[in-house]
Formats: structure tokens, sequence, C-alpha cells
């Protein structure tokens, strides 16, 4: 079994265009990781895998983004970035796998997401490619994780340009190369809802029998110009999906611990 550090590695689990992902096991504690390493043997690999430690970094204090425990570099253009171990799987694996999700857990989950983008931002961070498959479900803590800080900037101005983005799910400002905002996180979070729901994400259209209050706040999200969208200081998501939910399902947190499978009856 390789050894990296204080770390046994135990198995890889995923693999994305800058980086894989292995389960690990502190040797001392026995504590479960996930170590990320550069996934090509390069200096602007190493660059970019510590560019997403030191943000991370700045935001290790909120239970929706995993927290980084360590971080150094091998021999040969190589780094391991040490987070916090997630035990579940992403949303885009979980709706792969069952179908359309409830809309309730569907809110709470788009909920989850939007607390961890006011942090971020709150941080000066914007995290630009926030997708369903950088959205980890751990339904028992009744939480996310929001993964994959490698495209984010940190307090973009004027003339920054996007470090990178997944054009399916991007923003139109991204595409068209104009600077990530605040308001480009929260197109993002309109598309996770919408996948959760069980829409087509290329089409930006939804299922004939989800609520139409959440599909209103869903559209609203995903409005082609950022300002139309709402933001934290005019219109805040977060206390609007809090009245939506307690306007469609008759409370504001719900406490069924599984997610529930299929589609809303």
């Amino acid at each position: 079994m390789t050894t990296v550090g204080n770390y046994k590695v135990l198995k890889k689990i995923g693999e994305g265009g800058f980086g894989r992902i292995f389960q690990a096991e502190h040797i001392l504690l026995k504590e479960k990781a996930c170590l990320k390493q550069n996934l090509n043997a390069d200096r602007a690999y190493v660059d970019l895998l510590q560019y997403e430690a030191k943000l991370l970094w700045k935001l290790d204090e909120y239970h929706s983004i995993p927290s980084i425990k360590d971080f150094f570099k091998l021999s040969g253009n190589s780094a391991v970035m040490v987070l916090s171990y997630i035990d579940g799987k992403t949303l885009e694996e979980i709706v792969e796998a069952k179908g359309p999700i409830h809309p309730e857990d569907a809110c709470w989950i788009t909920e989850r997401l939007l607390g961890a983008l006011y942090y971020a931002h709150c941080n000066g961070v914007i995290h630009s490619d926030v997708k369903p498959q950088n959205i980890f479900i751990e339904p028992y803590k009744r939480d996310i994780k929001l993964i994959d800080f490698g495209s984010a900037t940190y307090k973009p101005k004027s003339d920054t340009l996007p470090v990178g983005y997944t054009p399916r799910y991007a923003a139109p400002e991204l595409i068209q190369g104009k600077p990530p905002i605040p308001e480009t996180d929260i197109y993002g979070a309109g598309i996770v809802l919408l996948r959760a729901l069980g829409g087509d994400v290329l089409k930006r259209s939804f299922r004939s029998d989800t609520p139409k209050e959440i599909t209103e706040f869903c559209q609203g999200l995903l409005r082609y110009d950022p300002s139309e969208r709402p933001n934290w200081e005019k219109r805040n998501p977060l206390e609007e999906l809090s009245e939506l939910r307690l306007k469609v399902f008759g409370r504001r947190h719900s406490t069924d611990k599984d997610l529930k499978g299929g589609a809303s009856k």
C-alpha cells in the first residue's frame, strides 16, 4: 500500500481535469482523509493545486466546504493537498442512479449550497464552477460539500479573466470572457437545483410536475443578465428560499434523514 507523508493511500475515488482524488487514512490517528494530487507532473499544475489550497485555507471554518488538513510537495513536480473526508456521493451520481430528487430535498441541498457560496463570497472567493459534479451530498449529516476550487478567483477585478469553467453549466458572462462575480455562482446554484429536480440542463427546462413556486425561484437564479439575478444585497436568495420552503412544504426545515427517491407525487 502506498504511503504519502503520514497517510496510507487506500484507493482512488475520483479524477478531474487538474487532479486525482484518493481515499486515505492517517497512519497514527487512523482517521480517513482525501488526498488530491495534481494530475500531470508539471509545475503549472503544482501551482494550481497550491492556489486552490490557499483559497480553501481562507474558507476553513464553514461546514459545507471541505477543510484543508495539510499541503506538501513531492519530488518530480507533484504536490498533495489533504482534505477532510467526505462520506457521500455527488449530486450528479445520485440523480444518474435514482432519477429526480424530491423537491423538498432539492431545496435543502440548494439552501446549503447557497450558504457555502455566501460564506465564500464574504471572504472574497468566487467559485466559478458550481455544478452537480462538484456537490457532494451527506444525507445523514443533512449537509453538502462544495468541492473543487481549482477554477476559483480571489477578489476578482474588472479585468480579471475566468480561470476555468465547464461550458455546459457556465453562466453566460463566463462564456463571454467577463470577470466572475457572485451572481456567477448564484447562476450555478440554479443549475444545481434544476439538475436535482430532473430538469433538462441544456434546454434549461423543468419537469411538468415541479412545483410552480420552485420553478419560478430557479428561473430567477438562471437569468441571462446577472443584474436580474438575486444577490446578497438586493434580493437574498437564501431568505427567498427559506420563505419558499415554508410556503410550499409548510416548514422551513425538513427532518427526514434520507434523500427521498424519485420525483414528487
